[in-house]
């Protein structure tokens, strides 16, 4: 606060010259960017306050990135006579409201909020302090290394740094793991998409990957199978309670609200699709020991469920619903595309639909109708046409952006810019009388940043060991999910913009550019600060190097792990097995299909 009190007079005057009719237009898109990425993925199931929340958050989160291509545009250099007033330019104010709230809700509101939705407890306020106390632990870890950190500097450089260090550590963190999904997706992205034109080789890693696929549904029906039992226990001894059947412990209307919430909750799923009740068991499976008398994680027979008993059984089986979900999303997604794949190489894909319409059609029948016409056409157009040009492209295109990403990243230690990136921006660098770049500036300065962007998202949103925190499909993604990947999108923007700054050795030296006025704070912690950001490109090529050569994928297969780069890693004998074992399980998926009226996959997944 006193760091704020003591730089208001700058902010103050920098709202006063801010280009208003520009922040709103801009403020406005990302709002909708923001609103659109949260209505997709988000399920039915998530309250509308959290999607208020999350779409905030990514707001925030895009702010960063939109801003920093303005702020390069509109950067000059100051005059001799501007010596005793270096204040920033207009988009100072904007970057510090973006900067404190950014940290705020990635640091603060967030992870109590996650905290608080895996807590399990049955109540707002019990849920908020639960999440709040766990997140509280977590940084009081934290804020006493940065108290450490503080008092070294303090005797260090003579002068107390509160807000540099706190600055420093954020982005610090976030520097780290911008490298290592950096690394990840500069290689993975224009792979990717290279393989994706090739519907042979994909239609054989679906095949291949099927039998994991099924069999991770059957283990995730089995534990919500395991869960229900668990709360069928708990209904028993509390129906035997209420009906005065043995001793038990005074429980009050609370507790008993508690059980209905979490019986309610149970009953949710206690219905599934065709497809998913067939996969349950009548087997005991973990919940018993052999003599019937204690479950595993549950009440021995004498014993009577605690409150807090019942807040972690409700938290395992809202995971357990989760993953049910989880899993029926992959398994109808990996269906789908090996049925479009197999379409693709076979040259089967079918022709365009034509509905009739008639004269006594009303007009807005009549042009739904056209709609879907001409959809279907598009569609088939671009799957027979332009899919496999189009993907070529889009590869050939990205691995050029990486090579020369990683080219940045390996020269910025050089003494000398080397930079392709530095050398466009060199040539469209022309400002006019008032000192300013044109649109073309703006436009070479985004291009590189977004692209950057685009890696490190959609390697968060792919990387398998997110498990259920992932987004996945349309309208599948948990509560849990959407603030998770809001939290880590709205930490990872100011390090991946100080990283691209870098990257291109853009000289904002003796400039009013704001951004670098707004990371000024960074140079005042040794290694933490600048000296970080030299240090960081060399894990970038490092992961990227890894990637490259399968890394990942060959660490997942040896720890058993399946995933979608490690299933063509082992013997041709072994792989031909997988292939004509996913094989069977899709013509039965087929043919069952064909009897049983097919269930939509969002059946299982709205009721989360």
């Amino acid at each position: 606060l006193c760091w704020w009190w003591h730089s208001k007079s700058v902010v103050h005057c920098t709202i006063m010259a801010i280009p208003v009719d520009s922040l709103i237009t801009l403020s406005t898109a990302l709002l909708l960017l923001a609103a659109w990425i949260v209505h997709h993925f988000a399920s039915p199931g998530v309250p509308w306050l959290l999607k208020l929340l999350v779409t905030t958050s990514f707001w925030f989160g895009f702010g960063g990135i939109a801003l920093l291509p303005i702020d390069l545009q509109i950067t000059t250099v100051y005059a001799e006579e501007d010596e005793g007033d270096q204040s920033p330019n207009e988009t100072y104010a904007a970057y510090m409201v973006v900067y404190w709230s950014t940290f705020v809700f990635g640091y603060g509101i967030l992870p109590s909020v996650r905290e608080a939705l895996l807590s399990g407890q049955f109540t707002f306020m019990t849920r908020l302090r639960a999440g709040c106390k766990k997140a509280f632990k977590t940084y009081a870890l934290l804020l006493c290394l940065a108290g450490a950190g503080i008092l070294a500097l303090a005797y260090t450089l003579h002068d107390w740094h509160v807000v540099p260090v706190l600055m420093a550590l954020g982005n610090t963190y976030g520097l780290l793991l911008v490298s290592l999904l950096l690394g990840y997706g500069l290689v993975d992205l224009p792979r990717h998409a290279w393989k994706k034109s090739d519907p042979v080789s994909e239609l054989r890693r679906r095949q291949i990957m099927a039998g994991n696929a099924d069999e991770a549904l059957f283990d995730a029906v089995w534990e919500l199978q395991d869960c229900e039992a668990l709360i069928d226990d708990v209904a028993t001894k509390v129906s035997d309670y209420e009906n005065g059947g043995g001793d038990a412990p005074a429980f009050d209307t609370h507790y008993f609200r508690c059980v209905d919430q979490l019986l309610t909750l149970r009953k949710s799923t206690a219905n599934l699709s065709k497809d998913l009740q067939r996969r349950r068991t009548t087997n005991n499976r973990r919940n018993s020991d052999g003599n019937g008398e204690i479950r595993a994680d549950g009440l021995a027979a004498d014993e009577y469920p605690t409150l807090d008993y019942l807040a972690k059984l409700n938290a395992r089986l809202q995971n357990a619903q989760a993953d049910v979900c989880s899993a029926e999303q992959r398994w109808n997604e990996l269906v789908a595309k090996a049925e479009l794949y197999e379409q693709l190489a076979n040259g089967t894909v079918p022709l365009p639909v034509t509905i009739p319409t008639i004269c006594t059609d009303s007009i807005c029948t009549r042009i739904t109708v056209r709609f879907k016409a001409v959809g279907s056409r598009l569609r088939y157009i671009w799957l027979t046409k332009l899919r496999r040009s189009f993907l070529r492209f889009f590869g050939i295109s990205s691995a050029i952006l990486s090579f020369m990403v990683l080219w940045s990243e390996a020269t910025l230690a050089l003494p000398i810019n080397v930079s392709p990136f530095a050398l466009i921006l060199g040539m469209v660098d022309k400002p006019n009388e008032n000192g300013r770049k044109g649109f073309l500036f703006q436009l070479a300065a985004l291009v590189p940043l977004l692209y950057i962007a685009i890696c490190v998202y959609s390697s968060i949103f792919k990387l398998s060991f997110f498990g259920r925190y992932r987004l996945r499909g349309i309208k599948q993604s948990t509560s849990v999910a959407c603030v998770f990947n809001a939290q880590y999108l709205v930490r990872l923007q100011y390090p991946l913009c100080y990283n691209y700054l870098f990257m291109i050795k853009y000289d904002v030296d003796n400039t009013n550019c704001a951004f670098s006025h707004v990371m000024h704070s960074m140079s005042t912690v040794p290694f933490l600060g600048t000296s970080f950001s030299v240090y960081a490109p060399l894990l970038i090529l490092a992961l990227c190097g890894f990637t490259l050569c399968n890394g990942y994928a060959r660490l997942l297969a040896t720890l058993g792990i399946e995933h979608e780069d490690s299933v063509l890693f082992g013997d041709r004998e072994t792989l031909d097995e997988k292939a004509n074992e996913g094989i069977t399980l899709l013509r039965r998926h087929t043919e069952r299909n064909q009897v049983i009226t097919p269930t939509s996959p969002n059946d299982s997944a709205s009721l989360l």
